[in-house]
């Protein structure tokens, strides 16, 4: 293998460009050399930026070029039959959350990359985000002491690169699995499992303010934590502007850590009644970097990923436990 990456990129829809957007910020060693897409445009759009020949299909791709790995975007209903098409072919795979939107689907891309022995990661980006980094290093070091609760709260709109078109998958609850919780909320509450461990259980409350969205547009949940710890998660497809607000709170015994969106991470002390801000601003975006730059090392030197592809069970579950919760009104066990 050449000392870098040769990249598929199967479903060349808006995240994908958000992956390339980090290839030309930073010096990640993949070049991506095919752009495959039923749809020619999205393939094309994806081509002009790259190096990339656009495929009609993975099988295509395949068959004409060279590939050392796929960077899998495709609508989640699509998941497993992507996945294990590209593990199948002896391909290192990097899988856009969710890992599936069933367990059983789950297990069997896990089956299959086991068999594969290839390098397979899902792109759960916050476990590379600057400022959640720079939160669990306070965590550790006890800047607010003994934690007692926390929140994230992700209120956002509904961008058309996301959402535009005639009929945007994620609106169709068949091909998203549900609705914000399992999409969007997977990158809330990873940090939350960063800092707190693992969900023991939910109850949660779902509604539909933006009609257009077969699943949930907003979800409300308290999440309790094996430690016994509660935090609370907040999730909504929003209508209209959105005032200001953290993206997460973390609360201990002395203390308070705040993640703010423009980018800072911020310790409430009570040496500074606005707070004091720790580290360097950092940003969201900045995490896809990070998480290209451990697919390449995983890939090119065998280094080992900073979560294992199954530990993206855990937000599936907790999403899975937050549907039943909304049907049954109780609280749902999320490692039942």
């Amino acid at each position: 293998m050449s000392r870098r990456v040769r990249m598929a990129i199967v479903g060349c829809g808006a995240i994908s460009h958000w992956h390339v957007d980090a290839m030309e910020r930073s010096a990640v060693p993949i070049d991506v050399v095919a752009a495959v897409d039923p749809v020619a445009a999205n393939a094309d759009r994806i081509a002009a930026r790259t190096s990339a020949v656009t495929y009609s299909s993975l099988d295509a791709a395949l068959d004409a070029r060279d590939i050392d790995g796929a960077l899998i975007a495709v609508p989640h209903h699509l998941h497993e039959d992507t996945a294990t098409r590209a593990l199948g072919a002896g391909l290192h795979v990097l899988l856009e959350k969710p890992l599936a939107p069933t367990l059983d689907a789950c297990d069997r891309i896990l089956d299959a990359a086991a068999a594969a022995g290839t390098v397979f990661m899902v792109a759960e980006n916050a476990q590379y985000w600057p400022e959640v980094r720079t939160a669990r290093r306070l965590v550790a070091e006890g800047a607010i002491g003994d934690v007692v609760t926390a929140r994230a709260a992700t209120f956002f709109p509904a961008l058309d690169e996301f959402y535009g078109g005639t009929r945007p998958w994620r609106f169709d609850r068949a091909a998203a699995g549900g609705g914000v919780a399992i999409d969007t909320g997977s990158h809330w509450l990873r940090p939350l499992r960063i800092w707190l461990g693992e969900v023991d259980e939910v109850v949660a409350a779902l509604d539909r303010p933006d009609p257009r969205m077969e699943g949930e547009s907003l979800c409300r949940a308290l999440l309790r934590f094996a430690s016994g710890t509660i935090a609370s998660f907040d999730a909504m497809l929003a209508q209209g502007a959105i005032a200001p607000q953290p993206l997460f709170t973390i609360t201990g015994s002395t203390g308070e850590i705040t993640v703010e969106a423009s980018g800072w991470v911020k310790l409430w002390d009570g040496r500074d009644w606005k707070g004091t801000k720790v580290g360097e601003p950092g940003g969201y975006l900045q995490s896809y970097e990070y998480e290209l730059a451990d697919f390449a090392s995983a890939v090119l030197d065998g280094t080992e990923p900073a979560a294992p592809a199954a530990y993206a069970l855990g937000e599936l579950r907790i999403a899975l436990a937050m549907y039943a919760s909304a049907q049954s009104g109780r609280w749902e066990k999320v490692w039942a």
